[in-house]
């Protein structure tokens, strides 16, 4: 079937090619003399004739990179601080506007890196007695994890914990480091 088909095609590239040569001549010559040609059939293409395509330009050849991506370690990750910290009001664990666009951008990467254990740390300002700060560092450390879970966080890839007053990020007695200490911080445990 392809033979017959190569063949006629063949046929029908030669017919092209000397009916285009015979226009050709019949320009050049003179128009005052008409001249009548005899109807001649086209002489039939060789037995094993085949119409060859042209060879193709290979792709230029590239270099690929085959090293591996290598993420960085647990200890480098946290301190690179790939997942921020957010603050809440005094004695409120209310995520605010503010806190709601940093857990978005920390629930993408949670969602992204699957395979890690993060631990959310609810703490506190040193106001309050040890148990309420305990308490209220725990309703924190929740209230970022029941965010984030309704992000799509998967809720077994968070762990809270509550540290109250225990671990201060600044030990200042002014309003300006209780502020800095009313937070959600997270530490990539595994």
């Amino acid at each position: 079937m392809t033979t017959s088909r190569n063949r006629f095609l063949a046929f029908a590239l030669i017919a092209a090619a000397m009916l285009g040569t015979m226009a050709c001549q019949n320009k050049a010559k003179s128009k005052t003399v008409p001249e009548v040609q005899a109807a001649a059939e086209p002489p039939a293409p060789p037995p094993h004739a085949e119409i060859v395509p042209p060879a193709a330009e290979p792709f230029p050849r590239t270099d690929v990179d085959k090293t591996n991506v290598v993420e960085p370690g647990i200890d480098e990750l946290n301190r690179q601080g790939v997942l921020q910290t957010i603050y809440f009001a005094y004695n409120s664990e209310a995520i605010d506007d503010a806190a709601k666009a940093s857990l978005q951008a920390n629930a993408t990467w949670l969602k992204a890196h699957a395979n890690h254990t993060v631990e959310v740390g609810g703490h506190c300002d040193e106001r309050g007695s040890i148990g309420y700060n305990v308490a209220l560092g725990d309703r924190r450390a929740s209230s970022v994890k029941a965010y984030l879970a309704g992000l799509g966080v998967a809720a077994n890839q968070l762990v809270s914990v509550s540290y109250g007053e225990e671990k201060p990020a600044d030990p200042g007695h002014n309003e300006a480091a209780w502020a800095k200490n009313r937070r959600a911080e997270f530490t990539i445990k595994s």
